[in-house]
C-alpha cells in the first residue's frame, strides 16, 4: 500500500507539536514522517523546500496569535491605547505554546530558523515595528511629548529581557509593570480609543501577510 499524502495543514500540525514538544532541532522530514504515520517522500510532495514549511508553520502560528491579540484589544473599552496592545502582546506570547517554545524558550534556535529560511522564504515580523506607535500617536493614542521610536526601542528591549529571564508566573506581574508605564509615559488622555484598535487591526493584518515595509 502506497504511504499516504498529508494534506498541508497536517503537515503543520505536526511541525506545531514537535516543536512545542521537542525543540525546533528536533523538527526534521523524518520525524515529521514519523509523526504523521508516512514517509519522508509523502512530505517532502507537499513541502519540497524544508524553507517554506518552516516559514509556512510560522507565519500559520503568528496569525493565530495576532488574533488573540487583536480580540483581547477589540473587547477591551481601552484596547487602544499602547499600555493595553503590549500588555495583550506580552501575555500571549507566554500563552501561546507554539510562541512560547519558539520566542522564549528557545530564542537561540529561532535565530538559526530566522538565518537559514532568510533569502528563501518570508515570515511575519513579531518585533515592534517602527510604524506601530507612530501611527498610534496620529490617531491620537500616543502623547504628543512622546518620542515613539524611542518608546518602540525600549519595549523591544523589555520584551528580550523578559524572555531571557522567562519569569513564567510573574508574567502577569511584569504585564501588570509595563502596562503601568506605558500608562504613566505614553498614553494620550482620550476616551475613545476605537481609532488606536483600528490602526492595531491594520498593523496586524499587515504583519501576518509580512507586507510591513522595511
Amino acid at each position: 500500500m502506497d504511504p499516504i499524502t498529508p494534506t498541508a495543514e497536517q503537515i503543520l500540525d505536526a511541525a506545531s507539536a514537535i516543536v512545542i514538544g521537542d525543540g525546533i532541532d528536533a523538527l526534521r522530514y523524518p520525524t515529521l514522517a514519523q509523526r504523521l504515520g508516512t514517509d519522508e517522500a509523502a512530505v517532502r510532495h507537499v513541502f519540497p523546500v524544508f524553507e517554506n514549511l518552516i516559514a509556512s508553520l510560522i507565519t500559520r502560528e503568528t496569525q493565530a496569535l495576532l488574533h488573540v491579540i487583536v480580540d483581547h484589544v477589540d473587547r477591551d473599552p481601552r484596547g487602544g491605547l499602547p499600555s493595553r496592545i503590549f500588555r495583550y502582546a506580552l501575555v500571549a506570547v507566554f500563552e501561546h505554546p507554539f510562541a512560547r517554545a519558539l520566542y522564549l524558550d528557545d530564542p537561540a534556535g529561532l535565530n538559526r530558523v530566522m538565518r537559514s529560511i532568510d533569502g528563501v522564504a518570508a515570515v511575519p515580523d513579531l518585533t515592534v515595528h517602527p510604524e506601530l506607535l507612530p501611527a498610534l500617536q496620529d490617531a491620537g493614542m500616543v502623547r504628543l511629548d512622546a518620542d515613539p521610536h524611542a518608546v518602540a526601542a525600549v519595549i523591544s528591549v523589555l520584551g528580550s529581557g523578559v524572555a531571557m529571564s522567562a519569569p513564567g508566573q510573574l508574567i502577569d506581574t511584569v504585564a501588570d509593570g509595563l502596562t503601568l508605564l506605558l500608562e504613566r509615559a505614553v498614553d494620550a488622555h482620550v476616551d475613545d480609543t476605537t481609532p488606536g484598535k483600528r490602526v492595531f487591526a491594520q498593523y496586524a493584518e499587515k504583519v501576518a501577510v509580512n507586507q510591513l515595509p522595511h
